[in-house]
C-alpha cells in the first residue's frame, strides 16, 4: 500500500510539472458585481476584470474550438450577466426578427436550468445582429419543429449590447471578433416566480456558439463551456454549475 502510494505521489507531481490539463470546467464561481453593467458590447467594467474566463471547448472530443470563445458571468440583485468574446475571421448575420431560427447564422448561446432537478429551463440564441431567440421549455422534446411551442415566451426587459471587432456580413475580408453583454432580469424568469438567487444557490447553465464561416474546413463549428457526449446542448446534465457567490 506504502508503494501504490509513492508511485501515485510520483504520478502526481510529474502531472503538475509537464503542465497537464486539469480538464474541463465543472463548477463556475460566479461573483456578485460591485456595481450595474452597462450592456454595450465593450466588456470593460472593473468587474468583469475579476470575473473568471470559460474557454469554449468541442463537443465529444474536449478538443480546443478553432474559433476561441471567451465567456464570464456575473449577478447582482436585477440581472445575470453574461460576456462573450468571439473570435471570428468572417462575422456575419442578416436574420433582424424575434425568434427567429438565430443558430443558423453565427450566434451565442445561453441555456439555464435555475432548479438543476426539475424543468423548465430557458435559452438565448442571439446572433451577431442582436436578433434574439428566447424559449422557456418545458420539456425538451415537446416543443415541436423550432421548438416553436416554447419560443412564444419573451424575457421582458432583456438587454443585450454587441461591439464588432471587424465589417459584418463581408465574406471577403478578414475580421477579428465580435463582443456580446447580455442582461437577463432574474424578474422576468418563470421558474423563479420573482425569487432574486442568494450566494451558494447553483444552477445548470450552458454558454454555446455556433460559429459558420469560409475560412473553418467544414464551413461551421460548434463549441461550449462544458464538456458534452453528443453534439447537442440542450442536455441540462452534462451543462456547467454555476454557483452564486458574494
Amino acid at each position: 500500500m506504502v508503494r501504490l502510494g509513492k508511485i501515485a505521489l510520483i504520478i502526481t507531481l510529474l502531472s503538475a510539472a509537464i503542465g497537464c490539463s486539469a480538464g474541463p470546467l465543472i463548477n463556475y464561481d460566479c461573483h456578485h458585481a460591485s456595481s450595474p453593467i452597462k450592456i454595450d458590447g465593450k466588456i470593460d467594467e472593473p468587474d468583469w476584470l475579476r470575473a473568471e474566463i470559460v474557454t469554449f471547448i468541442l463537443p465529444v472530443t474536449n478538443a480546443d474550438a478553432q474559433s476561441r470563445t471567451e465567456a464570464k458571468v456575473l449577478w447582482d440583485d436585477k440581472y445575470l450577466y453574461v460576456s462573450y468574446k468571439a473570435f471570428d475571421k468572417d462575422v456575419w448575420s442578416y436574420l433582424d426578427k424575434r425568434d427567429s431560427s438565430t443558430c443558423q447564422e453565427d450566434c451565442l448561446e445561453c441555456f439555464m436550468q435555475p432548479d438543476p432537478k426539475a424543468a423548465p429551463y430557458m435559452n438565448f440564441e442571439i446572433n451577431a445582429l442582436g436578433t434574439v431567440y428566447d424559449a422557456c421549455a418545458l420539456s425538451r422534446y415537446a416543443g415541436g419543429g423550432d421548438c416553436h411551442r416554447w419560443k412564444r415566451w419573451n424575457c421582458k426587459g432583456l438587454k443585450v449590447g454587441i461591439t464588432v471587432d471587424g465589417t459584418r456580413n463581408n465574406p471577403g475580408d478578414v475580421d477579428n471578433s465580435w463582443q456580446m453583454e447580455v442582461a437577463i432580469p432574474f424578474a422576468n424568469l418563470p421558474p423563479l416566480n420573482g425569487r432574486i438567487p442568494k450566494v451558494g444557490d447553483t444552477w445548470n447553465i450552458l454558454l454555446a456558439r455556433y460559429d459558420y464561416s469560409v475560412y473553418l474546413p467544414d464551413g461551421v463549428e460548434l463549441s461550449s463551456c462544458s464538456s458534452l457526449s453528443k453534439v447537442s446542448f440542450h442536455n441540462a446534465d452534462e451543462w456547467l454549475h454555476l454557483v452564486f457567490m458574494q
